[in-house]
């Protein structure tokens, strides 16, 4: 365990020239005061040009002597103050840097337990001031950081992960906190990650156009293969940064959808037997696992918001339906859709086999696939809105009669279909929601389980080739400009662009 004590300011006078955007580090020996600020009025007592007396120096203290006639610097329209944090300069009302203490204690999962990922930082700290509004940690391989993870004040000891790191890397970070007029920012501290994971493995990443490449995380699993009951998260330049290693007694299935929850606190586990098996959730520091005896799901699992998941249900004699569940309820949740009369009509795996769901907060929709039937959009009360296959000029049938992952985007929908490229290939297709192809995408291989489909923020789009255990990366004209093979077979893969905040369907 490492802890240290780190200084913001002392209350002594000082004068540090700071780089307004962040990133560089102070050389004086203590952090806190001012700019210069010569042209905000004359030299303040027994000060330097531009700094006046009393109070924290150069910090603005209700009017008090530092803000006097003569103080120069800290005046409205005077040189300014900037600051290491990237606080702007000069007067305005805009937020000042405060002095203070911070106690800071970092270790990763785990030093906590032995199976936790190497690569998840926990950082506790405090602040000698009261009134915190906002805070959040910078943190990245130098002191430029490049990643923020967002502060939960309420939480024991401002308790923070930092995610998304490599193995075998010497982080930076800093803590960056407000009490809505003053800013605080700590020293630079490190914390230095531990060895990449044995227990799963992709074959090979290959970047074909870094240019065009999203660049971001991909959350996955494999459904059957090598390391088929160990959910993960690879960034997108091939580096696992989570995973998680399952507890003696839980399920030895392979994982069909490893799926983050949209307050990015929890990853939730969906297996991929047809009979069903019970959901699983775990914290992103591995420390918190649970298993929700009562459930009984299968394939798919979406994020709503916040804490709430939607996942399909099989534990019903008739067709499957979506249900809705938090990480405190003791039952099977709440049951939002039956699909039974709308996708299929009975229990059988022909007539009816729900296997994806996802959620679009835009549209406040559900949409659920019918394995050979359909996709269909239902709204937060289950009711229906339209179906694909009414759409489409020739129903499923146009698209292979059999379809897996699928988006709904704001004029059109993505669908992975199993078997629309011939020769066992499968194939993206993008249909406008007034059922006309705009695009059928090249096929790059086959899935005759699972396969998915998503269109990333820079509009490409990626696809889960599940039993060609491929996955790639295409730009609007086809090209790839990222391919990942393994050894598994991929269950469905969500890209997100951050660790923190929301899935890309809830933006």
């Amino acid at each position: 365990m490492r802890t240290a004590l780190s200084w913001f300011g002392s209350g002594s006078l000082a004068i540090v020239v700071a780089a307004a955007c962040g990133g560089g580090k102070d050389t004086t020996p203590e952090r806190g005061a001012m700019s210069s600020g010569a042209a905000g009025g004359s030299v303040g007592k027994g000060g330097t040009a531009g700094v006046g007396t009393g109070g924290a120096a150069g910090i603005p203290s209700n009017g008090g002597s530092g803000m006097t006639a003569g103080s120069g610097g800290m005046t409205a329209g005077g040189a300014g103050a900037a600051s290491a944090a990237g606080m702007p300069a000069g007067g305005g009302g805009s937020t000042t840097t405060g002095n203070g203490a911070f106690s800071i204690d970092v270790k990763l999962a785990s030093d906590m337990k032995s199976t936790a990922p190497t690569t998840v930082g926990i950082v506790t700290w405090s602040l000698d001031k009261p009134g915190l509004t906002e805070a959040h940690i910078d943190f990245g391989l130098d002191t430029a950081y490049g990643f923020t993870a967002p502060v939960a004040l309420e939480a024991d000891g401002h308790k923070t992960l930092l995610l998304g790191m490599k193995p075998a890397k010497t982080y930076h970070f800093r803590v960056v906190a407000t009490d809505g007029s003053q800013r605080y920012t700590s020293d630079d501290e490190t914390v230095t990650t531990g060895a990449k994971t044995t227990a799963v493995s992709l074959t090979s990443l290959s970047v074909k156009d870094a240019d065009k490449m999203e660049k971001g995380f991909l959350i996955g699993s494999f459904w059957q293969g090598s390391g088929s009951t160990v959910p993960f998260i690879v960034d997108t330049d091939g580096d696992i940064v989570w995973w998680y290693s399952k507890a003696q007694g839980e399920s030895t299935d392979g994982v069909s959808r490893a799926h983050l929850s949209a307050d990015s606190k929890n990853v939730w586990l969906v297996n991929e037997g047809l009979s069903g098996a019970p959901l699983r959730r775990v914290s992103m520091d591995t420390l918190d696992a649970q298993t929700y005896a009562s459930t009984k799901a299968s394939h798919d699992i979406c994020a709503v918001t916040g804490e709430t998941m939607a996942y399909l249900d099989y534990s019903e004699s008739d067709c499957n339906s979506i249900f809705e569940i938090t990480p405190g309820t003791t039952d099977k949740g709440k049951e939002v859709f039956e699909s039974t009369g709308v996708t299929g009509s009975s229990g059988s795996l022909t007539s009816c086999h729900g296997n994806a769901v996802r959620y679009s907060r835009k549209e406040d929709v559900y949409t659920f696939s019918d394995w050979q039937k359909d996709i269909a959009v239902v709204d937060r009360a289950g009711m229906l809105k339209w179906k694909l296959s009414e759409k489409v000029s020739g129903g499923n049938s146009a698209w292979g009669s059999a379809q897996h992952g699928h988006q709904l985007l704001d004029s059109s929908i993505l669908i992975f279909a199993n078997n629309a490229g011939g020769n066992a290939k499968s194939q993206a297709i993008e249909y406008g929601l007034d059922g006309s192809v705009i695009k059928k995408f090249n096929s790059g291989g086959g899935a005759t389980n699972f396969g998915d489909v998503q269109r990333l923020p820079n509009g490409n789009t990626l696809i889960t080739y599940s039993t060609s255990s491929l996955i790639q990366e295409i730009d609007a004209s086809d090209a790839v400009v990222l391919e990942i093979k393994a050894g598994g077979s991929f269950g469905y893969v969500e890209f997100r662009k951050s660790l923190y905040g929301e899935p890309i369907d809830n933006q």
